[in-house]
């Protein structure tokens, strides 16, 4: 039987009947020789209900895999070794293509095999997946990487930027050879910005200047549990620092002025941010203090740490406002990560 050329690998967690609309975009692409790989990461029995449907519907089109270790870096990397097509293209569960992504990315790739990845400009669309919130947005290019490769010979032309899983297409066989997804930043945060990195590391990552995927916002609901929700964040922020040590190890010159200072502005800015994050909880005001203490010694004259060390004398309500939260969780910040370790966060190898 004849291999398609693409593989469509779509991680189902627990997008419930979103999944549908992602896979009937696929569907109706204008390029028909792929085959659409989704990988059950442990999903809802609505999800698989909605796969059922899919499955049924496409037969020929459709195979479902099951990976139990929970985690984007995990799923992702079972569809990619899953995978019979000579490329790859990602998509959420949640996401939509548009209707000539796969045309476009292939033509690209097929002329400019040195690529590692080809990817495209997005449409922000609001939950129900229809309102345009913003049109035609690249990926980002995250200040760190402006911070660390702005005089790299290739950033003018080829910045680095965070890729979107949704928006990639790659060689399997690339992908495989570089190790995948590093399975580490299970079960979210950061894997997609570590992979970006190796991948254009590899060799060019060409976008394409037109919108190929709808990626779909979350809902105002989401977002308030998700900025309520203390593990999230810690989540994120252990793999922030598994990634800034993945940096350092690569890219930080001992003894080197220039080398020291990029990464004292990097780090800067993530103590700042990771600040904001333990003054959400209740007793974190000491806590955050030190962050920011480690921050103004990184960088002494940015306003932005002053700003928020006094944030962090500001009286109880005052401080809930400032963060826009109604709430403190109810547990103390011990009970997510003890303080020590939050002073070990962000360490380079010569301290």
């Amino acid at each position: 039987m004849k291999k398609p050329l693409v593989s469509v690998v779509i991680p189902a967690f627990r997008s419930g009947t979103l999944i549908l609309e992602s896979i009937e975009s696929v569907m109706v692409q204008t390029f028909q020789d792929f085959e659409v790989v989704i990988v059950d990461n442990n999903a809802s029995e609505e999800t698989r209900a909605a796969i059922q449907k899919a499955l049924e519907a496409y037969p020929l089109k459709i195979r479902v895999i099951h990976e139990p270790t929970q985690g984007n870096s995990s799923a992702r990397n079972r569809g990619i070794r899953e995978a019979k097509g000579r490329y790859v293209a990602l998509l959420d569960d949640d996401d939509k293509m548009v209707p000539n992504r796969l045309e476009k990315q292939i033509e690209a790739i097929e002329k400019n095999p040195e690529a590692s990845i080809i990817h495209g400009r997005i449409n922000y669309v609001a939950f129900d997946g229809i309102t345009i919130v913003k049109r035609d947005q690249s990926n980002d290019i995250q200040p760190w990487s402006r911070i660390l490769f702005w005089d790299h010979p290739r950033f003018s032309t080829d910045p680095l930027r965070s890729i979107m899983p949704s928006v990639s297409l790659f060689s399997k066989d690339r992908a495989i050879a570089l190790g995948g997804f590093d399975e580490r930043f299970n079960p979210c945060f950061v894997e997609d910005t570590e992979f970006s990195l190796r991948m254009w590391e590899q060799g060019p990552c060409i976008e394409i200047p037109d919108p190929l995927v709808s990626f779909r916002l979350p809902s105002a609901e989401f977002l308030k549990k998700k900025r309520e929700n203390v593990s999230n964040w810690i989540q994120a922020a252990r793999n922030l620092n598994l990634f800034f040590s993945i940096l350092a190890q690569k890219y930080y010159i001992p003894h080197s002025r220039e080398s020291n200072l990029r990464f004292r502005k990097i780090r800067s800015r993530w103590l700042r941010e990771l600040s904001q994050d333990v003054l959400r909880i209740s007793d974190g005001q000491e806590a955050a203090r030190d962050l920011l203490k480690r921050a103004l010694l990184d960088q002494p004259f940015e306003l932005k740490n002053w700003k928020w060390l006094s944030r962090s004398f500001l009286p109880r309500n005052q401080r809930m406002k400032s963060l826009k939260i109604a709430t403190y969780p109810q547990k103390k910040l011990e009970e997510f990560i003890l303080p020590e370790d939050l002073s070990k966060f962000f360490q380079l190898p010569d301290e």
